[in-house]
């Protein structure tokens, strides 16, 4: 598999075409008849070289597919604007018009702003994304939308690999969603890149393999005016034992997760450097120590709070992680 998403089966890059072309060519121009074989041969030969060539060619990080009829104006501001600027190299499609300002790489009218039939802008919609895909070379591809259109799956089953295609559902049904997701290789909601909101400082959790380990730290918790709490979605800080933990949701949330040196927690995950300043080791037997010093340097830098996780740098977690949705 090539490292970017290509467009498989060309009519005009198979043998069966480059023959056929050459003996149409030489019923058109008899002179070229006896010259067939050797126009034959160099035919296929340039063919397999084009093909060898193409796997070199400069690609683009990312093409994102906006469906902006149907995402409403907070979306296009809290997600849009900072998905654009994803990557240096990030080519865009914007479907519909945009509710603010902003300027794509290549737009499409919705299908209720051109007036023609959904057959014909289906096919609109694939041609012009197919043409986009041989263009640039994405090495992913994203669509951001309610659900995709017949157009973009009919382009998207052209190609060479499910692999690297993202689906971001905008307010979709759920059941929906797992009918039409066997083209991506993985679907999240909107939400899990916009909403930030959902953290209470001050607050810590320990999941059921840390009971023991809650119990020790009760004092040095209390001192530090942290509260325990059941709702892992809320905490600030995450103390996990549990191997099976979903680290990287927890990571891209900006939660702070802590874990225990016995525990192979990251074994075989993905985590951007930016990303580890909030994973914590805590070694066996300092316990106590690692947490106090945590909590007391937190404490003292109150005045300048971690920046809330950015749209890019939680696409790039969700990019790079080995889990599914």
């Amino acid at each position: 598999m090539t490292e970017y998403i290509q467009v498989q089966n060309e009519a005009e890059e198979s043998v069966s075409f480059a023959f056929g072309d050459e003996v149409r060519q030489s019923l058109i121009y008899p002179w070229r008849l006896p010259f067939l074989p050797f126009t034959l041969a160099h035919r296929i030969i340039n063919l397999r070289i084009d093909k060898r060539k193409t796997k070199v060619t400069q690609s683009t990080d990312c093409l994102f597919i906006f469906d902006l009829e149907k995402m409403r104006r907070k979306d296009q501001k809290s997600f849009v604007k900072e998905a654009l600027n994803f990557a240096e190299n990030t080519i865009s499609l914007g479907i519909g018009k945009p509710s603010i300002e902003m300027k794509f790489n290549h737009t499409i009218p919705s299908r209720s702003e051109w007036g023609i039939e959904p057959k014909h802008w289906n096919s609109s919609v694939e041609s012009l994304l197919l043409g986009l895909i041989r263009t640039y070379h994405p090495k992913k591809l994203v669509f951001v939308g309610k659900y995709p259109y017949a157009g973009i799956m009919g382009a998207l089953r052209r190609c060479n690999s499910s692999e690297n295609m993202y689906w971001i559902s905008v307010r979709g049904d759920p059941l929906t969603i797992q009918e039409r997701s066997e083209r991506f290789s993985k679907v999240k909601n909107l939400e899990h890149f916009t909403d930030f909101d959902s953290i209470i400082k001050n607050t810590i959790f320990f999941d059921r393999e840390s009971l023991k380990t809650e119990k020790k730290l009760a004092e040095i918790i209390e001192k530090s005016g942290l509260n325990i709490i059941k709702n892992p979605t809320s905490a600030e800080y995450m103390y996990i034992s549990n191997p099976e933990a979903d680290i990287i949701g927890m990571l891209s949330s900006n939660q702070t997760v802590m874990y225990p040196s016995e525990l192979v927690l990251i074994k075989n995950k993905a985590i951007p450097p930016y990303a580890v300043s909030n994973l914590i080791h805590i070694e066996k037997g300092y316990e106590r120590f690692t947490l106090e010093k945590l909590f007391k340097y937190r404490k003292n830098r109150k005045s300048h709070p971690s920046a809330i996780m950015s749209v890019q740098a939680r696409l790039d977690i969700w990019f790079n992680s080995r889990e599914g949705n």
